[in-house]
């Protein structure tokens, strides 16, 4: 009897064990594993309530108020995204870049973010529905995502390599010499509509993450359905490579230049805002008591 209950103690262990291993391969599932599970059925009745009205009953970007939205929405029968971050060679997104999209939001082209209204569940089902109302996504293998590595750390340096790198690469003509703008000739969009190139000085105002990983694959990949071409050259790609941080640390130090710059205009304008009413102050207030004077004697009479 001893040795039977020695067995059964060994086992229970042997299966406590593998429960935990478990739960624990579950709570740490990737969410491109995740997203293979959700349900197109319950992500098309999430479009039906919250998504229709913009991008349309069948996702062609025709929706009723997409005529009073400054640029068109997405036509995701094309299963083409702006933001990318799979291999240049892959013309399929990465389900991740549609999840965050659905998650952040597209603040520039009037789309909030959801990720406050919808569950994680809900998000990746939604994104399973986006994924079926094109035929590029028929290979259910998600891409890997690009290869960002080789990181320039910000200095001096590399912000002066940067500025050569972004005249070298003719930034310029859409961006402007500082990243201002205006471009030296009208854009548009793969739809036809006007578009304006993104003012590297407001970095508020980008679509995806402000972070350096987040502009180098926006940098390599380019933005499909816009002028914005992928800068990848295979005969180049360790001095590409190089350039492209180089460019990502300029267009950082532009961003905070124009702030500081910005902040100390506000500061300047503060001082005389303040400085205009303590001069006018010893002038301003007894008019008022007399205005307010005159208002109590009206009431009285």
């Amino acid at each position: 009897m001893q040795e039977v209950k020695g067995v059964g103690h060994v086992m229970s262990k042997r299966f406590l064990f593998f429960a935990i291993f478990l739960l624990t391969a579950i709570f740490f599932l990737p969410r491109s594993a995740v997203a293979m599970t959700a349900s197109v059925e319950n992500g098309k009745k999430i479009y039906d309530v919250h998504c229709f009205q913009c991008h349309g009953f069948e996702g062609r970007g025709d929706g009723s108020a997409a005529t009073y939205l400054a640029r068109r929405p997405r036509d995701f029968t094309d299963g083409l995204y702006k933001l990318k971050t799979s291999p240049p060679n892959v013309s399929r997104v990465r389900d991740e870049d549609i999840y965050h999209a659905i998650s952040n939001g597209m603040s520039s082209a009037g789309m909030p973010p959801w990720k406050n209204i919808l569950s994680a569940q809900e998000r990746w089902d939604l994104v399973a529905y986006l994924k079926s109302l094109t035929d590029l996504f028929d290979d259910t293998e998600n891409p890997p995502p690009l290869n960002i590595s080789g990181r320039i750390p910000y200095s001096k340096e590399s912000v002066q390599r940067g500025e050569m790198a972004y005249r070298e690469l003719k930034c310029p003509e859409c961006h402007g010499p500082l990243g201002e703008g205006p471009p030296k000739k009208e854009l548009k969009d793969d739809y036809g509509q006007r578009i304006w190139p993104r003012d590297l000085t407001r970095s508020w105002t980008f679509i995806g993450p402000y972070t350096p990983q987040a502009m180098y694959a926006r940098i390599t990949n380019g933005i499909p359905l816009t002028p914005m071409p992928a800068h990848v050259l295979p005969v180049f790609k360790d001095k590409l490579e190089g350039m492209r941080w180089d460019v990502v640390n300029y267009i950082m130090w532009l961003a905070d230049t124009a702030e500081k710059r910005r902040a100390k205009q506000r500061m300047i304008i503060s001082i005389i805002i303040l400085v205009s009413l303590a001069v006018t102050a010893p002038y301003y207030i007894p008019y008022l008591r007399r205005r307010w004077a005159i208002r109590k004697i009206g009431r009285r009479s």
